[in-house]
């Protein structure tokens, strides 16, 4: 056995088995073997080699960097450009580093190494559409080459590829990894992986019945202290109460009591059941034109966690734009409609040339950016609180001041980098305190 540099790319299909159980055996072998041909086909284009196959995917080992991280973003262009069938969602992890060839005869060689077990990490961490990377010449620099078609469209530069992601510890290794997520989409707002870090949460037996949506009322909210309560009827017409986090909130609106949301119930802390991916009726939301035709009538998608998006049914008078295509980003209101309907979309804007007063009021955050914001709440015994920036609330914890013995009060001002929470929201992190003899007057 030998030591070389290499670099290695986990693809995986994000949930895998679930795909396979709805399509049965023989549909999914065909999917899968599509998936293999079209993966196949630029990994060695680009100089690679599949090394493994997995059930959910496969492992590829390439020479250069530029070529692992290339053959990553085409792969995910070609899955997400698929017209025949429902785009596939992958989730990829990239690292390098020095490893042991271990010769297989005419068989390929195998790999065997800290980055090997780091790139299968970093896939299984990665939602879906999402690229994570680690690799030790970062932050990156100019030498590594890589594009992506809507890259090219806005003459991005290769450094802004790369959005750092917060540390996290890997098996295996002493210390814990700085990951980047490769950003290949379009614009922040158009990037389906709004958090690229898969999170891992036990499931209790009933997990079938985790993901039926709700509809209910806020009987209670503790604006303070930022959680509360919704009633509603439960699939056995039972009246019950679920406890909510407006961390949770669907692009960190604002809620309050008696506002009607729709939501998923999940397990929380010790399996207690909590409300998640909340929705408000009558909020003001940016999304996607996902289809239109030709009376304006059409579909609206927002994106929320794991690479999951929520559909509203857009009516022809709801339409106000008669200029709007597929893949445009709009501004509307949540509505609910018909049975046949489900969620509407109403009041659809472009965002594209939003007025004055929507873009003094716009929430969106730049990933990865630098902003302030001031601190409205901080619970110092829990080690968490929020900060306003603009219109959105920001998660502030403990773990990312970076003087952990100058907590924030409420009132201060911090400066932070811009990290992406659940459900469409903000986390500060690298998150600084600022004196306030240097804020100005």
């Amino acid at each position: 056995m030998n030591t070389i540099g290499k670099t290695f790319l986990r693809i995986r299909i994000f949930h895998a088995e679930a795909m396979k159980k709805r399509l049965g055996s023989m549909e999914w072998a065909e999917v899968f073997a599509q998936f293999h041909a079209m993966v196949s086909e630029i990994v060695h284009r680009l100089g690679g080699l599949v090394v493994r196959l997995y059930p959910d995917g496969l492992l590829a080992v390439f020479n250069a960097v530029e070529h692992g991280v290339q053959t990553a973003i085409s792969v995910q262009e070609s899955a997400s450009e698929e017209k025949n069938a429902q785009p596939m969602p992958l989730a990829m992890g990239i690292a390098s580093g020095q490893v042991l060839v271990l010769p297989l005869g005419d068989r390929h060689d195998d790999y065997f190494g800290a980055c090997v077990e780091i790139a299968e990490e970093l896939g299984l961490k990665a939602r879906g559409h999402a690229i994570l990377m680690n690799h030790p010449v970062f932050p990156p620099n100019d030498n590594i080459h890589c594009h992506s078609k809507a890259g090219e469209n806005s003459h991005r530069p290769p450094r802004d590829y790369f959005v750092e992601q917060p540390i996290f510890r890997v098996s295996g290794n002493s210390k814990p990894l700085n990951c980047y997520s490769v950003f290949w989409q379009n614009e922040p707002a158009h990037y389906l992986a709004q958090s690229p870090i898969e999170e891992f949460r036990p499931h209790p037996l009933t997990e079938s019945q985790s993901e039926r949506t709700y509809f209910g009322r806020v009987s209670a909210f503790k604006k303070e202290r930022g959680f509360g309560f919704i009633q509603y009827y439960s699939e056995d017409d039972v009246y019950r109460e679920v406890y909510f986090h407006m961390t949770y909130v669907i692009a960190q609106v604002p809620i309050n009591e008696h506002d009607h949301v729709q939501f998923v119930v999940r397990p929380g802390k010790e399996e207690r059941p909590q409300a998640c991916s909340i929705l408000v009726m009558g909020s003001r939301l940016r999304g996607q034109i996902e289809s239109i035709q030709t009376d304006g009538a059409g579909f609206v998608v927002v994106s929320i966690n794991d690479g999951d998006t929520i559909r509203f049914f857009m009516l022809p008078r709801d339409n106000n734009d008669n200029r709007l295509g597929i893949d445009d980003p709009v501004y509307f209101t949540v509505g609910s409609g018909s049975d046949m309907e489900g969620l509407v979309a109403l009041d659809v804007e472009s965002a594209v040339n939003p007025t004055t007063a929507e873009a003094e009021d716009s929430a969106e955050l730049p990933i990865g950016s630098v902003q302030q914001a001031v601190v409205n709440v901080y619970f110092s015994e829990k080690g968490y609180g929020f900060a306003k920036c603009r219109r959105s609330n920001i998660y502030v914890h403990v773990s990312e001041l970076a003087d952990p013995k100058q907590e924030p009060v409420p009132g201060d001002l911090i400066e932070f980098r811009v990290s992406p929470g659940r459900d469409s929201t903000y986390r500060a992190n690298d998150i600084r305190v600022i004196p306030k003899r240097n804020i100005p007057a």
